[in-house]
């Protein structure tokens, strides 16, 4: 009866340390995963967004008053675009319990032309949006 006991008990154990550790590394993964939050292509437009892009980017380009044109769409997009400047860094910054998408773009020629598309995960990620111009090499 005893041999009978300590057999059960072994297997208790047994399967008790193995669901332990079964549930610990899975809790593991799930902590190393990170969430989707942005990210970023030049000269790119998502193809569902064409129509009302090209629009947008077309009276754009022709307005001369407004420095950098910006566009959101309500599926997790930004576009935007800048004439005299090459490139942009794009950053997230979280300060003051808020996230906020930054872009700052480096000055190029006066033929240089900048549009970028930024996806971001709506759900966490980027309702203020800060824009700087990089304006040192003039």
């Amino acid at each position: 009866m005893k041999r009978g006991v300590r057999r059960l008990r072994f297997t208790i154990v047994l399967i008790s340390l193995i669901l332990l550790m079964t549930g610990c590394s899975n809790n593991k993964s799930n902590q190393n995963e990170k969430p989707f939050l942005f990210s970023y292509e030049l000269n790119k437009v998502e193809p569902k967004h064409g129509k009302e892009i090209d629009s947008w980017l077309q009276a754009a380009k022709n307005d001369p008053e407004v420095k950098i044109h910006s566009y959101e769409t309500n599926d997790g997009y930004k576009y935007s675009y800048v004439k005299g400047y090459k490139d942009v860094e794009v950053s997230y910054i979280y300060s003051n319990n808020e996230g906020k998408l930054k872009q700052r773009f480096i000055k190029g020629s006066n033929d240089d032309e900048v549009l970028v598309q930024v996806k971001y995960n709506t759900s966490i990620c980027c309702s203020t949006n800060v824009y700087e111009t990089d304006d040192s090499n003039e």
